[in-house]
């Protein structure tokens, strides 16, 4: 945490206390002007920050009813090829994401989805989808078979009975996925910088970075404000999701 406390403790100093010796860590006087110099002062900031929002919920809309969907059917029913379907996910997880990156690329130049949010939305739903629907798996596994046959025996198809009963049950399950990510797709980089080729829609973790290079004057009062900016919607959903984080991963984790 200590990287993380210096940079917010940072973004509050003018720059005399920030290049002063001894360095403080607290503040000795809390000032906003970094903030205002980040909000009014850098245009490209505010178009960052939105396309990441964008391209991140987005990819949480497609992933968690997928993981769910696809975790209740491998979780409760038994069909032919379920063991190899488990394996194949496995498999995915195994393989190192950035071997997708130069066949991804030349898929999304055919299609034209190049510099655009569904560009990254996709591929982003394909590499958290597998991580999600082991998670979902084994949560549903762990509901009780009568609740399910007492939803059948009331009339309940297959899809009420997963949506109405089965689904409110795993929401420490959901919650661990929507972390996962969440944090995954707001603090990519390799496929953001490949796929997104014009400012305007590029995303934090590239445009930061871009934003530090092409202006050598910035303070670092204003970057780690930038920072600090860039941290708080991940920590507003680790704080509204914690009391299920973990509870999920263990009612989510592998077993034998």
């Amino acid at each position: 945490l200590s990287p993380i406390i210096w940079i917010i403790f940072t973004s509050f100093k003018d720059v005399k206390e920030i290049y002063s010796i001894p360095l403080t860590i607290w503040p000795r006087k809390f000032v906003w002007t970094n903030y205002l110099a980040v909000i009014k002062g850098l245009p490209e900031f505010p178009i960052y920050f939105f396309n990441t929002i964008k391209v991140t919920l987005g990819t949480l809309i497609l992933v968690m009813p997928l993981s769910a969907a696809a975790g209740y059917a491998l979780g409760r029913f038994d069909f032919p090829g379920k063991k190899v379907i488990n394996l194949f996910i496995i498999a995915i997880l195994a393989i190192p994401y950035l071997v997708f990156l130069i066949p991804l690329y030349i898929i999304e130049d055919m299609f034209n989805l190049l510099d655009t949010n569904l560009g990254l939305i996709l591929p982003y739903t394909a590499l958290n989808l597998p991580l999600g629907i082991m998670i979902m798996e084994n949560s549903y596994r762990e509901i009780p078979s009568e609740l399910e046959d007492s939803a059948r025996i009331d009339g309940a198809n297959a899809f009420q009975t997963w949506f109405t009963v089965m689904t409110p049950l795993v929401v420490t399950g959901l919650a661990a996925v929507t972390i996962f990510t969440f944090v995954a797709v707001w603090e990519e980089y390799m496929f953001a910088r490949t796929f997104m080729l014009s400012t305007s829609a590029q995303t934090l973790s590239v445009g930061l970075p871009s934003l530090r290079v092409e202006s050598k004057s910035w303070a670092y009062g204003t970057l780690s404000a930038a920072l600090t900016l860039s941290l708080l919607p991940i920590s507003v959903v680790f704080i509204v999701l914690r009391k299920y984080f973990v509870e999920g991963i263990l009612r989510g984790s592998v077993k034998g």
